[in-house]
């Protein structure tokens, strides 16, 4: 659910979730992301890249899954 996802997302490294918060749940661009965050664009990719892969294993392993 939403809420699952939500919260998972709370337990991200702040950095990644901060990058991650801003892309999925407000829409931003990666250059808008980049802007707020004070931090170049690539490094904002590498970070959302980081957060979809650690919130699949949190989510798959929160559920029992292999």
């Amino acid at each position: 659910t939403e809420e699952e996802v939500r919260a998972t997302v709370a337990r991200l490294p702040d950095k990644q979730r901060a990058a991650f918060e801003l892309y999925a749940f407000e829409d931003r661009s990666y250059d808008q992301i980049a802007a707020a965050l004070g931090i170049p664009k690539a490094t904002v990719g590498t970070r959302i890249l980081r957060a979809r892969r650690k919130l699949r294993e949190m989510l798959t392993s929160d559920r029992g899954e292999s």
